[in-house]
């Protein structure tokens, strides 16, 4: 539902408190998470302009514009120019989760190895649950999925895009809207890697669906054990085709990206 910008702010509303332990820009970017939350404001809803909010939070205008930048930066907003422009909500995407772990996986050291290690543990997790919390919209929504990845054809990138929506599918279906952001942030950390070098398209063949196939067959049957097991053999099996097609990537630093 649309939210006008007026209606924002209330003839009484007083400040939002910002308390006083962090930067002033980080608490007004609080403040303004906390309203979008509080107004239930949806992507492509407009916040409202710098001067109100200065107004609103009583802060000077290069608090809020770093506060806004912040915002921008986590992927919450885009800063749109000219007129009708200003700050803009997007829609929340695992690629920029994606982004902010990378790093600080960066900066730890950690390699795509590791990496394949925790997904090789979270994915047969996913599976399990999106198992054991099926509801009929989940067992839809995994049908449709199994459906796209059944009838696009043999074009290699839209293999691997069909591959990737059938994860997506799958965390979503968890009912667990942390283990759905983190098994998704992951998995597009992954994959986006082996996609930029040209690995994934040579690793990834037609017969990945039938692997999806007999996993989403065991989730919509509600057989927690065996979509379990399948998802676990599935990651292995496709983790050996990359390190035996790229050895030197597997053992690759995770690069902020």
């Amino acid at each position: 539902m649309k939210t006008s910008t007026s209606s924002l702010w209330t003839a009484d509303a007083s400040p939002t408190a910002l308390g006083r332990q962090v930067k002033t820009s980080e608490r007004v970017a609080s403040a303004i998470l906390e309203l979008i939350i509080e107004r239930e404001l949806q992507a492509g809803d407009r916040l409202p302009n710098e001067a109100e909010m200065i107004e609103h939070f009583d802060v000077g205008r290069g608090s809020l514009r770093e506060a806004l930048r912040i915002l921008e930066t986590f992927g919450l907003i885009v800063l749109r120019s000219g007129p009708g422009g200003g700050p803009v909500l997007l829609r929340v995407n695992p690629r920029d989760v994606s982004r902010s772990f990378s790093l600080y996986l960066n900066l730890g050291g950690a390699t795509l190895e590791e990496l394949a290690e925790a997904r090789l543990l979270l994915e047969p997790l996913v599976a399990r649950k999106a198992a054991e919390s099926l509801t009929p919209e989940s067992a839809e929504q995994i049908r449709r999925a199994l459906d796209r990845e059944a009838g696009d054809g043999v074009e290699p990138s839209i293999i691997v895009e069909r591959a990737n929506d059938f994860h997506y599918t799958l965390a979503l279906s968890t009912g667990n809207t942390v283990l759905n952001l983190l098994a998704t942030a992951l998995k597009e950390m992954y994959t986006s890697r082996l996609v930029n070098i040209g690995l994934a398209e040579k690793t990834t063949d037609s017969t990945i669906r039938h692997e999806h196939a007999a996993i989403g067959e065991a989730v919509m049957a509600g057989d927690a054990d065996l979509a379990e097991r399948l998802a676990r053999e599935h990651f292995r099996t496709h983790f050996e085709q990359i390190k035996a097609a790229s050895p030197g990537f597997v053992a690759s630093r995770i690069t902020w990206a």
